[in-house]
């Protein structure tokens, strides 16, 4: 190898040391930054109802196939007292009945109670007043004849992915004015966002202050306040 090839391998090399020893020294150059939580609120209205019934029936030990028979009966009733109404009784949903026996005192078995739960899901939101004054006043529903166990009402968001993101980005634009205030009153620039974390969402009534670590999803009712925490760091110039 001549002089002048020695030579430009060595510049190379003083550069190629030059160049890792900054890189090297950007690396452990400590960063400022600045950690903030950013917070968003939103009020939404449901779009789906669910009216959840459950069907109630007994039966002595020697005949529980009448347990059966009779909340199928019941179950053509809630068909028919839908439809009546103007409603699409195909929206039911119907699961699986079950049983459990009945106990006197002196623990020998005296019937079977059945029971069994279907669920009507409305989309119209017209309509979620005249299913609410049914589930809530059974008087017209218990004068066909059904045994009602229970009534209740769940209220749920179609579109609650995209609402999610949206309550996320006001999160998001929530961290960065808290940290732009951080960074303006001590003089700083502010950087890059170096991390950051979504906490879990809070799915509450509105003006609730409930929370829980694991989230919260209340279905009962129909307005919703929905809220989440943002957890950045962000870099300071």
């Amino acid at each position: 190898m001549n002089t002048k090839n020695m030579l430009i391998m060595s510049v190379a090399l003083v550069i190629a040391a030059m160049i890792l020893g900054s890189f090297f020294y950007q690396a452990r150059k400590p960063i400022n930054t600045v950690r903030v939580v950013g917070y968003a609120s939103k009020e939404y209205d449901s779009d789906i109802l669910k009216w959840k019934i459950t069907l109630s029936s007994t039966a002595a030990t020697n005949n529980l196939t009448r347990g059966y028979i009779q909340l199928n009966e019941d179950i053509k009733k809630i068909r028919t007292f839908l439809e009546t109404k103007g409603f699409d009784a195909q929206e039911l949903e119907i699961m699986p009945a079950w049983n459990y026996a009945n106990y006197n005192r002196d623990g020998i078995v005296t019937n079977h109670t059945f029971e069994q739960t279907i669920t009507f899901t409305v989309r119209v939101v017209s309509k979620f007043d005249e299913i609410e004054n049914y589930a809530l006043d059974l008087t017209e529903i218990a004068e066909t004849g059904i045994n009602l166990r229970n009534s209740t009402v769940e209220y749920y968001i179609s579109a609650l992915p995209d609402v999610k993101k949206e309550i996320i980005s006001l999160a998001t634009l929530d961290a960065l004015e808290r940290a732009t205030q951080v960074a303006k009153t001590t003089n700083a620039q502010l950087g890059r966002l170096l991390s950051g974390r979504v906490g879990v969402f809070q799915i509450t009534e509105p003006l609730s202050v409930e929370v829980q670590s694991y989230g919260i999803y209340n279905t009962n009712t129909r307005k919703k306040q929905i809220s989440v925490t943002l957890s950045g760091e962000y870099e300071l110039k």
